[in-house]
């Protein structure tokens, strides 16, 4: 059967989508980059597979929602598979199966893409390629700061300058929320995840809540900012179910916030994102452009304890596009890319010296802007010209056998990408 003129016009299922090369090039140099920063920490590579069988992924998740995930049968078993949408319970199988006896802290990092539905209004792709971390078998409060750390250092050194740190705890609200009878729960999330303090009294009154269960909920809308919220935040909550969670929290940002981890650090005590997940501290890393989180995580103490390995556990997950529209022109410039006309034995000296050379067509400079080559080097007799392609500015440089023309070439670039 041959394929639709549709389908040749629009060749990838809804919301895939190719990358050319310098997007490509873009992302993997980014990821390449967050996976050396984790590296400095000590956290080790792992790769798992793009998809799992539906009830392992369901064992660390709940119920995958069919809107949401991709599923199949797997023809040699029969068994129903799911492309991952989080690689976490992934990595809390296999640190349950492969290195069951491994002695802990487990320190493990990824990289790889997630398959979801979006459902934000704009940029609904369902491919989403990340990197990240999890810590295994460091309880909190010291593991939730290392993973901290790790976020914001290697955002960092990923050329990131202006992010906020938006810290919360999932036995905050999640504590209230659970002493509240559980029909009235998701209309009182609801209004808590829209900060609608009037909606929130109203159904509290309406489901029947104690007046201090009442008072205490209300309050989650307005206790967001720094260092101001902590004496209303301890009047009202300390005494009661999120007084565990509310000091636990407090730890944390004071830890970070004498450390000095990111350019601005807030609190928001009324945040509910993933409660059925998360046990502890969760955070946020939010910067202009995106307009969703660069990068997320927590604490999630009960997970591995479903894959019959119990022991505490956090990690965090930088979204790769949301990272990379942040950064935007402040992101590392590529390595130069050279067009070599005139002397292959040029080629191999240059490649010798870790520069990308190819050597160049007939169309020399339609080809270079085509195929986003950064420079253009142009061998005659007795003479070597290497000039930019974006701009045509250039230079003479001084003829020589081979090996010595590509010093000189390798140098020039080098001068020109530290300017």
């Amino acid at each position: 059967m041959r394929p639709s003129d549709d389908s040749l016009a629009h060749p990838l299922p809804a919301g895939m989508r190719d990358l050319l090369p310098e997007e490509s090039r873009a992302l993997s140099a980014l990821g390449r980059g967050l996976m050396a920063s984790f590296e400095l920490f000590g956290y080790q590579r792992v790769t798992v597979p793009v998809f799992e069988y539906a009830a392992v992924l369901e064992r660390g998740l709940g119920a995958l929602d069919p809107r949401e995930v991709l599923r199949f049968v797997e023809p040699e078993s029969g068994e129903v598979v799911a492309l991952r949408p989080d690689m976490t319970p992934q990595i809390a199988r296999l640190v349950a199966t492969r290195l069951g006896d491994a002695p802990g802290p487990a320190r493990l990092a990824y990289e790889g893409s997630v398959v979801r539905l979006r459902r934000e209004r704009a940029r609904r792709h369902r491919q989403i390629p990340q990197a990240g971390i999890e810590l295994i078998g460091s309880a909190a409060p010291d593991g939730d700061f290392e993973v901290l750390e790790v976020a914001c250092s290697a955002l960092g050194r990923a050329g990131l300058g202006q992010f906020v740190l938006d810290l919360g705890h999932a036995r905050v609200a999640g504590a209230l929320l659970e002493a509240c009878p559980e029909p009235a729960r998701w209309g009182l999330t609801e209004a808590l995840t829209q900060k609608d303090s009037a909606e929130l009294e109203r159904r509290a009154k309406r489901a029947g809540l104690e007046a201090g269960l009442s008072r205490a909920l209300s309050a989650l809308t307005e206790l967001c900012g720094g260092a101001e919220i902590w004496p209303e935040a301890r009047r009202v909550l300390a005494a009661g179910p999120a007084g565990p969670g509310l000091h636990e929290l407090e730890q944390v940002w004071e830890r970070a916030t004498r450390s000095q981890l990111a350019p601005a650090i807030v609190v928001d005590l009324g945040e509910v994102r993933d409660l059925g997940y998360y046990t502890g501290v969760t955070f946020q890393i939010l910067a202009e452009g995106p307009g969703a989180a660069v990068g997320a995580g927590g604490r999630y103490d009960g997970l591995l304890g479903l894959f019959g390995a119990p022991r505490p556990a956090a990690g965090f997950a930088v979204a790769l596009d949301h990272l990379s529209w942040a950064l935007g022109e402040s992101s590392a410039r590529p390595a130069p890319r050279v067009l070599v006309a005139g002397d292959a034995r040029v080629l191999s000296a240059l490649r010798a010296l870790g520069v990308s050379a190819t050597e160049a067509p007939r169309e020399i400079w339609e080809h270079a802007r085509a195929w986003h080559f950064s420079h253009v080097l142009t061998l005659g007799a007795g003479s070597a010209r290497l000039e930019r392609v974006a701009d045509r500015a250039g230079s003479d440089l001084p003829w020589a056998e081979p090996a010595l023309l590509a010093a000189s070439v390798a140098q020039a670039l080098g001068k020109e990408r530290n300017s």
